[in-house]
């Protein structure tokens, strides 16, 4: 993430785009793990590192997409803070519902975002929940959440498909 005198970012675009999938949910991973880390600078650490390198270094191509890529960004996206939209933005098209969400979303609900960033709090949760067997316990808690800051997503498809998904799941 930092810069280095010797290579391009056409350089570190070639070895990125090189890696298996398993190896782009490494890197995916340690961005996550970097930007949680970065505490209060997280908003500039999300604007000054991990942004550039999402658009100069990331492979453009979503056949790499994975679902365990798409938790770390999940997870990433969240740690972004107040840039929290921005992160959603940038890497929304990478996003698929993942095998055990539970974390992410409690994750969503404990930072606040539901509040904050209503209608990009429901744009991810429509992308990472689709029919998983368990429905994580915060759904419901963020789904009100959304609807207490921006009323008339109650009347959007998104809200409304995972309303019923998390009904289905509880009963």
């Amino acid at each position: 993430m930092e810069p280095v005198d010797t290579y391009t970012a056409e350089d570190f675009r070639a070895a990125i785009g090189a890696l298996p999938q398993e190896g782009l949910q490494e890197v995916a991973s340690a961005l996550t793990q970097a930007l949680e880390g970065a505490g209060e600078r997280r908003e500039d650490y999300w604007r000054n590192r991990v942004k550039p390198f999402w658009q100069r270094v990331w492979p453009k191509s979503r056949d790499l997409a994975s679902h365990g890529i798409a938790e770390s960004l999940a997870r990433m996206c969240i740690a972004a803070g107040g840039e929290y939209p921005s992160a959603l933005a940038a890497v929304v098209d990478w996003l698929l519902p993942i095998e055990h969400p539970h974390y992410v979303v409690h994750r969503l609900y404990e930072a606040g975002l539901c509040v904050r960033f209503p209608d990009a709090a429901l744009q991810l949760l429509d992308a990472i929940l689709d029919d998983q067997p368990w429905a994580p316990r915060e759904v419901g808690q963020c789904l009100d959440a959304i609807a207490r800051a921006s009323p008339g997503l109650r009347q959007d498809p998104r809200y409304q498909r995972l309303v019923d998904y998390e009904r289905r799941r509880r009963s």
